[in-house]
């Protein structure tokens, strides 16, 4: 026991002592080659938008000391911070990365005198994206409001305007590394010169999120609005931007529903048992053409589906996504949440045929691979393109603030082994056809089935129509090769141990 006490006494001490040593650094260098980082980054860490030098107080320590790593071996390239970098000792650089991500954030919001048509570029890029390019929002990554999402997708708000702008044309010009999967580099090459000042602009004055600037203020429509492209293989429907949205009592409930579909858990509370989202599978808040998008689903109901053996109509197939993709359950008929979800996905369909076959309806199903999809290349797969983002155990992974950022694969906070991304070959198809973000169909088609099925293979909560065993509830219900549930897996049987159906809904077990 006394050991044990002086062990972590001795630690205390140590994590006071790297403290004190990065507070030292920070203020007065290292009395070496390393001048004090207050110098250029203000008493504070707050930034100095005269320099360009960021933000360094409440950034995540691991990200800090990767990026002084990435200056002292040449992988960024900056004509200051590279012999500062090399100057420091491993020590010495994880101290002072320490010491900035516990100093607290007081970086003020730039106050811009831009122009409002810059201001609204820089929001819709920043919250929407923009997916004709596959440029995701920004905040897809970085967290709500650009606070954050870990140490590999670093906080944007309130960052010098300059350095943002100043990063972004590094990775155009390949004069700072790719970063992880080349993600950052293709993404900034996407963007033209009056992208780049905009986005920089919006997050240097704070990122006001939808709850206090509200995304249908975005007035900068796309081409060929709510009109559906002349006849041809590669032609798909166009749905009508948020800026259209007609400001009446119609308008709200169509806004209503697409908050609900992009943050279900808080705007739907009631009826979700995790906090996944609909815009996870339908990305673009549904808009998006080969993401299953809400426009080509609303005009393809009613419809008979097997799944559940009779002839749905759109409201009750929003009710399954609840109880199975949301593991909560389905809001009744009439209820105002599915009144929201239906009149946003109509609004969505302006002016779109009515029928089931339009062209970027659902996923585009990748031809199955000539050799059976395996669970270790799946895993390679996994680790090389997904890991990054949803986590090494597949929990996904949370913003600065709290909110979900990345959504859990598997797991407790997963959907269940009822919905459709439980299905293998749905799953490549989405895989395939959408990820990694940025990067849509450059997996192949081997690829998307492996990792499909190496997701797949992992416990998830219980199906709802559970009949009271496994192997009875596989044989009604996922009798298909394309079903991992009810196989075992790494000497386990998939279901035996999975939680209850409905997550956070679940009633309590008594004590």
């Amino acid at each position: 026991m006394i050991g044990a006490w002086a062990t972590a006494l001795l630690g205390v001490a140590a994590g006071h002592a790297a403290t004190r040593s990065g507070a030292r650094i920070a203020a007065i260098g290292n009395g070496r080659a390393v001048p004090a980082c207050s110098t250029c980054h203000g008493p504070s860490g707050a930034g100095n938008a005269v320099l360009g030098s960021p933000r360094l107080a409440g950034l995540p320590a691991a990200y800090l000391e990767a990026q002084l790593q990435a200056f002292a071996r040449g992988r960024r390239a900056n004509a200051v911070m590279q012999p500062i970098a090399r100057a420091l000792s491993a020590r010495e650089t994880e101290a002072v990365s320490t010491f900035y991500s516990r100093e607290p954030d007081t970086a003020a919001a730039a106050n811009v005198g831009i122009e409002a048509t810059t201001i609204n570029l820089g929001e819709q890029l920043a919250n929407r994206g923009r997916w004709a390019q596959e440029l995701p929002a920004c905040v897809q990554c970085h967290g709500r409001g650009g606070l954050g999402g870990g140490a590999n997708f670093p906080p944007l708000a309130r960052q010098p305007s300059s350095y943002l702008q100043a990063q972004l044309h590094a990775w155009q010009s390949g004069m700072r590394d790719p970063g992880p999967m080349g993600l950052m580099a293709a993404i900034a090459r996407r963007l033209s010169e009056t992208d780049v000042q905009a986005v920089a602009v919006y997050f240097s004055a704070g990122a006001p999120t939808r709850a206090n600037m509200p995304l249908s203020r975005v007035s900068i429509p796309p081409p060929d609005v709510g009109a559906v492209s002349p006849p041809g293989p590669q032609r798909i429907f166009s749905p009508p931007p948020e800026s259209t949205i007609p400001p009446d009592e119609f308008g709200e409930v169509v806004r209503r529903g697409r908050d609900i579909f992009d943050d279900p858990a808080r705007n739907a509370a009631a009826y979700v048992g995790n906090r996944l989202r609909c815009s996870n599978c339908h990305l673009d808040s549904g808009r998006k053409a080969n993401s299953s998008p809400m426009w080509a689903a609303y005009v393809a109901y009613p419809a008979y589906r097997a799944k559940n053996r009779h002839v749905n109509t759109f409201a009750e197939r929003l009710q399954g996504c609840f109880t199975y993709s949301m593991n909560g359950k389905a809001p009744p008929l009439g209820d105002p949440v599915l009144v929201a979800l239906e009149s946003y996905a109509y609004w969505l369909a302006t002016g779109a045929p009515i029928g089931p076959n339009l062209t970027g309806r659902g996923y585009p199903k990748p031809l199955r691979p000539p050799v059976p999809a395996d669970y270790i290349r799946g895993q390679r797969v996994y680790g090389q393109y997904c890991a990054l983002c949803h986590g090494v155990e597949g929990g996904g992974q949370d913003a600065a603030d709290g909110s979900m950022a990345f959504p859990a694969l598997w797991g407790d906070a997963s959907f269940n082994w009822g919905a459709g991304m439980g299905d293998i070959g749905n799953a490549a198809a989405f895989i395939q056809a959408n990820m990694p973000l940025s990067q849509a169909g450059s997996l192949s088609d081997q690829d998307a089935w492996d990792v499909a099925t190496f997701m797949d293979s992992h416990d998830r909560p219980q199906d709802p129509r559970f009949s009271g065993s496994v192997e009875s509830t596989r044989a009604q219900f996922h009798d298909s090769p394309d079903s991992m549930y009810g196989r075992q897996v790494a000497g386990r049987v998939l279901g035996e141990s999975s939680p209850a159906s409905g997550g956070r809904l679940s009633p309590k077990p008594a004590e």
